[in-house]
């Protein structure tokens, strides 16, 4: 294994000596942190143990050092030999970003930042889209992603790998199947979880989807299990042209795919996003959405820090700045709505609501932000359903074996409803041309 070094100059030179005589493994070379306390010179350095020894000023600078010295020298691992003050925890989890990036493992003498390794299974030319956070959109962007694609001549098949999936991955015909009320509520009946991710993309996008699970998630965004691979190999059998594969929360689908897309939240605090591990999902970008970039979630300062944050963390990642904005997948005009979403109430309140009935003509009786929270929403079931004639939700959380059961059960009208994102700044003025040139690039990686 090749190793490359990490020292400073608060260590006597002896002393990192014989700390690298004990390492196993091939030393081929160093990267001098900084600090000057113990050491006289860096040639003095360099001709004591060897190997050659880089330097660095700054933190990026460093980073762009050890990252240049990796390639050059096809380092496996990295091993951190400094301490404090040279290193900090913050910039230690900075550098961990960087090298399982670059694909390489980061130890220390407690520690161990492995990289993903994640099995080429797709045959087909294929992107994902993963996120910083839950509840960021990654669904129905995902679907969005699919439409694009459709509309541009290729075949999608989205694999989702959602908390509440099957525990065999299933296919799901969107393209084919009429996915109504009843007939998903059936499959509620069944034991199945049909308002999961698959089940979502399937209906509101008219695609393929293979629903997958997953259990646990690390900091790089690996999950504990999943049959995520068994799904991919399921999607290679269907007639399909483009696969997207859509994380789950924090979390990656454990399969290598062509491009990538990250979605943030800008209601997210900054520091999840430049410190811990967000600069990891940041790094493995391609296109990069940050969403809800409006009042009450966040501020225009606020979208400005966190565009700032992500061009020191990754110059010229293109970003498309948006906002959701609900779509009934049904005529609603002259209707009484009861509007179910996992929308925080601020939103709810102050946009989604007047969207919805200036845009579409209906009369909203009562939004409730509870369909993730089931004893909460069956309260606002029981008080406002019998003074509406019409159920419009989301296909999230209990939205099926709650809110649609509810509602058929008092013989009201049932309408799903999609979000769509619009793009309200950043550096990418069109969506579409930006996914399909991502489309594109998959597909000459895969030629």
């Amino acid at each position: 294994m090749k190793i490359l070094a990490l020292i400073d100059g608060e260590h006597y030179p002896p002393v990192t000596e014989d700390a690298l005589k004990a390492v196993e493994g091939d030393v081929v070379a160093a990267v001098f942190l900084g600090g000057t306390e113990k050491i006289g010179s860096i040639e003095e350095l360099t001709t004591r143990l060897d190997i050659p020894v880089y330097e660095g000023e700054e933190s990026r600078d460093i980073l762009d050092v050890i990252a240049e010295a990796c390639s050059t020298h096809e380092i496996e691992q990295v091993i951190d030999l400094s301490d404090e003050p040279v290193l900090t925890y913050v910039s230690r989890l900075r550098l961990a970003c960087t090298l399982m990036r670059e694909g390489v493992q980061y130890r220390g003498s407690d520690f161990l930042f492995t990289p993903p390794h994640y099995p080429r299974i797709l045959r087909q030319p294929s992107l994902s889209v993963v996120g910083t956070a839950k509840r960021v959109g990654k669904t129905a962007f995902s679907g969005y992603v699919a439409r694009t694609l459709r509309t541009s001549g290729y075949t999608p098949c989205i694999v989702t790998m959602g908390r509440g999936g099957p525990a065999q991955p299933e296919i799901i015909r969107g393209d084919t199947i009429q996915l109504t009320p009843s007939y998903l509520m059936e499959q509620a009946n069944r034991g199945k979880h049909a308002a999961s991710d698959h089940w979502e993309n399937a209906l509101i996008s008219r695609v393929m989807t293979v629903g997958c699970r997953r259990c646990g998630g690390g900091m790089a965004g690996v999950p504990f299990s999943s049959n995520v691979e068994e799904g991919a190999r399921l999607a290679n059998t269907l007639a399909a042209t483009f696969v997207i594969l859509e994380g789950s929360g924090i979390t990656f689908p454990p399969v290598d795919t062509n491009r990538c897309i990250v979605i943030v939240g800008a209601h997210q605090p900054l520091e999840f996003i430049n410190e811990y591990f967000g600069p990891f999902r940041i790094l493995m970008a391609d296109l990069l959405i940050l969403m809800m970039c409006e009042e009450p979630m966040a501020s225009q300062q606020k979208v400005a820090e966190i565009q700032k944050a992500i061009d020191e963390i990754k110059p010229g990642l293109p970003q498309a700045h948006c906002v959701f904005r609900p779509v009934p997948l049904a005529d609603v005009s002259d209707r009484k709505i009861f509007l179910a979403t996992t929308a925080p109430p601020a939103i709810l309140e102050s946009t989604l609501v007047p969207y919805l009935e200036q845009n579409y003509h209906c009369d909203i009786v009562k939004a409730s932000p509870h369909l993730s929270n089931r004893p909460r929403l069956r309260k606002d079931l029981e008080q406002f359903l019998p003074q509406v004639d019409t159920l419009l939700t989301e296909i999230k959380a209990s939205a099926i074996d709650v809110a649609t059961r509810e509602a058929l059960a008092l013989h009201r009208d049932v309408v799903f409803m999609d979000n769509v994102p619009k793009v309200v700044g950043g550096t990418v003025t069109c969506l579409e041309d930006a996914i399909i040139q991502l489309a594109k690039e998959a597909e000459e990686e895969v030629a």
